[in-house]
Formats: structure tokens, sequence, C-alpha cells
């Protein structure tokens, strides 16, 4: 992972993502990032952890941009909880391609302890992923954590955790034992 900071283009979102309809996520992204009425951009940062060689910790800065007219200045019409939820799924969905070259190959079943399989061509993953509007994002963090490690393939995998307020990320990989890889 190199020090610039990049770009990304939510209108890639489905084609980056084809294995799942992730287009669903775009309006719900924009409407959690949204300060004004009239952005087209926002900023997250991104910590890594555990998903170098060589480095415990890394950290980087993301800019999503869509065009002005692309997304209804409207409440979506789901619950305020569904709106942060979805909006993190989608923010996991650019983090893992972008970062992580790594493709959601369908949703997990109730009691898989994380949200979708992940693959990146050679090997199955969790993924978990949590969405926050409060300051709670590294405590929400861990519990996630947690819940991957009970899952019942004693499966390694990726738990992302995205806060709202401020907007940041936090990606961490955690294999089979449980420990940060």
């Amino acid at each position: 992972m190199s020090s610039q900071a990049d770009t990304y283009d939510l209108q890639r979102l489905p084609s980056d993502q084809p294995d799942i309809d992730a287009a669903v996520f775009e309006p719900l992204i924009v409407h959690r990032l949204r300060v004004n009425p009239d952005d087209t951009a926002a900023n997250l940062t991104i910590t890594f952890r555990g998903v170098s060689a060589g480095a415990d910790t890394a950290e980087r800065q993301l800019r999503l941009q869509w065009p002005a007219d692309a997304y209804s200045a409207r409440p979506p019409a789901i619950s305020d909880w569904s709106i942060t939820e979805w909006a993190a799924c989608g923010v996991a969905c650019i983090v893992i391609h972008l970062y992580l070259a790594l493709r959601i190959t369908q949703v997990a079943r109730a009691g898989d302890r994380f949200d979708y399989w992940a693959s990146d061509g050679r090997r199955e993953y969790g993924l978990e992923v949590t969405g926050t509007t409060t300051a709670d994002l590294e405590a929400r963090h861990e519990t996630k954590v947690r819940q991957l490690r009970r899952n019942p393939y004693g499966m390694a995998g990726y738990v992302v955790a995205v806060g709202f307020k401020a907007p940041e990320v936090i990606c961490s990989f955690h294999d089979i034992k449980g420990t940060v890889r």
C-alpha cells in the first residue's frame, strides 16, 4: 500500500462487485456522507490492521466522489439503522476491492457470524461489516472481531467498521486462531 490519497468514483461499485447487486448501496453511502445538499465527494480515513506483510497498521485517505445529480436528496424509505448498515456495507465493498483485491461472492446465511463471503480468487474469507453514526467505532470494531472469530467454520476473515461521524474506516484481518495476521 502506497502513501498517496486515492479517489474512487462511487458509480464504479456495481462493476467492482459484480456477484451482488451493489448498486443498492450507492444512494445510502451518499446519504450518510453528504454533509451539504450540493456535496459531490467525501473523504474517509482508512486504518488497516494486519492486512499487509511487514506492517501492523497502515493508514490511507480515500476520496469518494459522485455526480451532483446522481442521487436524491430526499431521505431513503428505510430506517436510519438500515441506512447506516447498508452504507457501511457499500463502503466495505469499495475498501476490500480497492485495497485487498477481494470480491464478495455471496451473502452469508444467518448463523454464519459474518455478513458476506469474500474471495481473492484463491481463498474464501468471512467479511463482517458494521457502521455507526456515533463516536464508538473502536468498540464496535472490537465487538465485530469477537463475532467473526466465533464463526462456525473456523474461517479467517476481515472486519470492516465504518464510522460516518468522522468519517473513518477500520479494516482488519483475523486468522483462524483469532490473531491478527
